[in-house]
């Protein structure tokens, strides 16, 4: 099933949304998509009674006014749309709960965020939901790279990796020269030196472990040849985000996907210690958050019998 059969794209209702509808037409014209969600939430959809009392023209209802604004700029930057099942909603609430019950009402498989560029952290409102909606998440930062489409996979070896893999693997086979690299991050232990080696040794020794690992983890999927591996090693002054972050930017990436965590149903629910981190950071590369539908669906099904 494609990540992008049922999409939430929140929207502002701004200029500052045509990059990320721009980056949002790219994956929706040629993924098979049921239905697109276009979500502005609001937390007041009310006039202050003030404004009113000086401005009596204004009385038309702002949610009206919202969607026309968010109708001109989808139909303008997806001039396919015409084509596409989609529905235009202003929605009154908390913006990160109302995109959390909405991503589970809908059934989505996919949200899409926008993010700020200019080395500004993703905010705590994206954060929120990307640690708590069942759906996947993708975030679109301002700034972004239209050379030749190039995907950034971190590879842990968990459930996940392989679903977020599967997901790649399917988006490649329906974008023209997409390149698809999976990286796998690995470290020299703090004791290295009690088995009688150098670090130079240990990092030799390692580095081919996890590329062999990463070569047989890669090769059970359908379109293995496609898919360049690289093992990078993470240094004693950086975590995995740091490594995969500066990869990327070394190799011109154009999107990092990445799974959250699958050990347990419990789990799932949860974004990774990596994407966690990546979210945390200055971060302005697409970057989508793999989840297993299923499973996280499962979470919210037990919480709501307790």
């Amino acid at each position: 099933m494609s990540v992008f059969k049922r999409t939430i794209i929140a929207l502002d209702g701004t200029e500052k949304d045509l990059p990320l509808l721009k980056h949002a037409s790219k994956y929706l014209q040629r993924n098979e998509v049921e239905k697109i969600y276009f979500v502005h939430v609001q937390e007041s959809l009310d006039l202050p009674k003030e404004v009113l009392e000086k401005y009596p023209d204004m009385m038309s209802p702002l949610d009206e006014s919202i969607r026309e604004n968010i109708e001109k700029l989808v139909t303008e930057h997806i001039p396919y749309i015409k084509d596409m099942d989609y529905d235009l909603m202003v929605e009154e609430g908390d913006p990160a709960e109302t995109i959390i019950k909405l991503s589970k009402r809908k059934q989505a498989t996919m949200v899409i965020l926008g993010k700020n560029s200019s080395g500004k952290k993703t905010g705590a409102i994206a954060r929120k939901i990307a640690s708590f909606s069942p759906s996947s998440i993708m975030f679109a930062p301002e700034l972004l790279n239209e050379e030749t489409p190039k995907v950034l996979l971190p590879i842990n070896f968990s459930d996940t990796s392989k679903e977020a893999l599967e997901q790649v693997e399917e988006i490649a086979e329906l974008i023209d020269n997409v390149e698809v690299v999976a990286v796998n991050c690995y470290k020299v232990p703090s004791g290295y030196s009690s088995v009688g080696k150098s670090y130079e040794e240990m990092t030799k020794i390692l580095g081919d472990v996890s590329q062999k690992k990463l070569d047989k983890f890669v090769s059970t999927t359908n379109n293995s040849d496609n898919i360049k591996t690289v093992s990078v090693l993470v240094k004693d002054d950086e975590n995995v985000a740091d490594t995969v972050y500066k990869y990327a930017k070394q190799e011109d990436v154009n999107i990092i996907v990445i799974g959250s965590k699958s050990r347990t149903w419990m789990a799932s629910m949860l974004l990774s210690s990596t994407a966690e981190q990546l979210l945390q950071s200055d971060i302005n590369i697409p970057l989508m958050i793999y989840k297993n539908k299923k499973k996280t669906l499962d979470v919210f099904d037990f919480f709501e019998r307790i």
